[in-house]
């Protein structure tokens, strides 16, 4: 095989990693998916962990929490970004775009019923809006 086979093939494979963006509540199915995306160390690619609180959440005191959550789930070189929203698969994607991440991750807890299905489903409804990877992590508990 010639050097620009082998150019041409690499160019048309999928576009490099270099940026994950994860978002949690802390919860014990969240840090599911913030672990997934942690085991990502394959494609070296740097790891943000956001989390988005609502109305009247104190942001600076939850900034603090989550840095002290990812040192201990991750490892202290994670960066960590926290806002303030009312809709946080809204504020993952924009967060996503801000940043120019290529992929996002996101637990599957609110995939079930057609209520969550409808109403509140973040996974859906990030993996709609999103504009790039998105992979949704199977988070929930068995029973």
């Amino acid at each position: 095989m010639n050097s620009a086979m082998r150019l041409r093939r690499r160019s048309e494979g999928p576009p490099p990693v270099r940026r994950i963006l994860v978002g949690t509540d802390r919860s014990e199915t969240a840090t599911r998916a913030v672990r997934f995306a942690a085991q990502m160390d394959r494609y070296e690619a740097e790891l943000i962990v956001t989390q988005t609180v609502r109305d009247g959440m104190e942001r600076a005191t939850t900034q603090r929490e989550l840095e002290a959550y990812v040192a201990e789930v991750v490892g202290p070189d994670t960066r960590t970004i926290v806002r303030e929203a009312t809709d946080p698969a809204k504020q993952m994607v924009e967060i996503a775009d801000e940043e120019d991440v290529d992929v996002l991750v996101v637990g599957s807890v609110g995939m079930s019923g057609r209520k969550e299905f409808l109403l509140d489903n973040i996974p859906n409804r990030v993996s709609h809006l999103a504009r790039c990877t998105v992979v949704i992590v199977q988070t929930q508990v068995e029973s």
